[in-house]
């Protein structure tokens, strides 16, 4: 009887895997439509292939080095630890001790991209939209501030794209490797006009948004898992079953 439903259970946990699966093929599948390959010649019409230093205003910039405290000592200090699927729970974001020229410097503005060049995230991208009035960045993170001929926005959608990643991951390396100067090399194709950039943007976001309303009820159902999995052995153990 226990092991029956044990079973079922294991079955819906392999099927709900296969979603989330099939979740993560999908939006690969959706880039790779809405954007081309920047590496081949075959750039449509209305396209152009840029590198990202033509697309930026100053060179991309390395984080503030300093430690975390959670104490409000100072402006709020975003690390690669505190992106979490893409988005920043700034409540929970920490503080660090700097002075006014240093907030100055590596103060965030809305439209900064920011790039992880270090750790398990290396190459993953985060858009800041609304940030506090005072935060700075750690020096894991790089800074590239997106010029008038692209939208901040577009530029993070290519940068989620198996495009991006393919010149991050060449084939046949050990991990993502992103400094500067790979930053500044990299290849985005481009529609010339901002209407068409605008358009894929909101295309985008709009997938991006039921994307998470679907993992959300994933998320309710790996917990409801989790709760049959402790009902059945609490009732096995009082010998219920």
């Amino acid at each position: 009887h226990i092991e029956a439903l044990f079973n079922e259970l294991t079955e819906a946990r392999s099927e709900h895997l296969a979603i989330d699966r099939l979740l993560n093929r999908f939006i690969d599948s959706v880039l790779s439509e809405v954007f081309f390959d920047p590496l081949k010649n075959e750039t449509p019409e209305h396209w152009a292939v840029r590198t990202v230093s033509d697309l930026i205003d100053t060179k991309p910039q390395y984080g503030y080095t300093q430690s975390a405290t959670e104490e409000p000592v100072g402006p709020k200090f975003l690390r690669i630890s505190d992106i979490q699927e893409g988005q920043v729970d700034w409540d929970k974001v920490p503080y660090c001790e700097c002075d006014e020229e240093t907030k100055e410097k590596y103060q965030l503005e809305p439209g900064d991209l920011m790039v992880a060049r270090s750790g398990a995230t290396t190459g993953k991208t985060y858009l800041v939209k609304d940030p506090p009035a005072v935060a700075v960045f750690a020096s894991y993170l790089i800074r590239l501030q997106i010029s008038e001929y692209a939208l901040p926005a577009y530029v993070y959608w290519f940068f989620q794209s198996p495009y991006y990643w393919a010149q991050v991951q060449p084939r046949g390396a050990a991990q993502p490797n992103v400094n500067a100067t790979i930053l500044s090399e990299l290849k985005v194709p481009i529609p010339i006009e901002e209407s068409a950039q605008i358009q894929i943007v909101n295309y985008l976001d709009k997938i991006q948004g039921e994307m998470v309303e679907v993992k959300r009820v994933q998320d309710q159902d790996r917990q409801l898992f989790d709760r049959l999995e402790r009902s059945i052995l609490s009732r096995a153990f009082k010998a219920e079953l």
